[in-house]
């Protein structure tokens, strides 16, 4: 999560130096953030969802066994 966040903030950085609007890149800066700010700088930088779940009061999960199954289909 750290180092994405970092890439984020280059971005938007450079957006403002040469006056793009970076709507898109502004938001996920502050989602970064805020996954940051709890502690997650050594996660995965999807982690950063996990706040949008938090919110919805909803948990995505996929099963390891199913994840596992489409890996090897596509291995064939």
């Amino acid at each position: 999560m750290r180092h994405a966040h970092k890439d984020v903030s280059l971005a938007v950085a450079l957006g403002k130096e040469v006056s793009v609007p970076m709507r898109a890149c502004n938001l996920t800066l502050e989602e970064m953030t805020e996954a940051l700010n709890r502690g997650w700088a050594e996660r995965d930088s999807r982690s950063a969802m996990l706040l949008q779940q938090e919110r919805a009061g909803v948990t995505i999960a996929v099963d390891a066994e199913k994840i596992a199954a489409v890996v090897k289909a596509g291995d064939g």
